[in-house]
């Protein structure tokens, strides 16, 4: 099988857009916790999953976790709400990145309102086919988005 490492060619400078990712989820029973809320460790892995999506966009292959930052859980989310988790890197240092997450939920079956419910900021480091730390494009917050 052919290494996979890099999906893409190599840049040396991208943007936050460059690495945005969002992820949807519906809810369900089995997502709740003793108090009938969605768990706080589902809400977790959709907020790493998002994010180990956004740093490997930016370093063009494989990123590990190495530190979650700061996770924030502002509201309760329920059985049958819609998560919308959106990824974005806000630092790039030489192997290492940033990525901030938000979370926002409504109803699977309604079109609003839509509720800020978690926030986090999570750190990746880059790394090679044999698991060593390699180097990641620079990140430019200067250059315009992409519609």
């Amino acid at each position: 099988m052919a290494d996979r490492t890099v999906t893409s060619p190599a840049r040396t400078t991208k943007t936050p857009d460059d690495s945005r990712v969002a992820l949807a989820h519906i809810m369900s029973d089995h997502d709740t916790n003793l108090y009938g809320t969605i768990h706080g460790g589902v809400m977790m892995k959709l907020i790493d999953d998002a994010a180990a999506a956004a740093a490997g966009r930016h370093a063009d292959g494989p990123a590990v976790t190495v530190s979650v930052d700061r996770m924030t859980f502002l509201a309760p989310v329920r059985a049958g709400d819609l998560l919308s988790v959106e990824a974005a890197l806000e630092r790039a240092g030489r192997t290492s990145m940033t990525v901030g997450v938000r979370v926002t939920a409504e109803r699977w079956n309604s079109s609003g309102p839509t509720t800020e419910v978690a926030t986090g900021l999570l750190t990746f480091v880059a790394i090679d086919a044999e698991g060593t730390p390699r180097t990641v494009p620079t990140l430019d917050a200067a250059l315009p988005d992409r519609a």
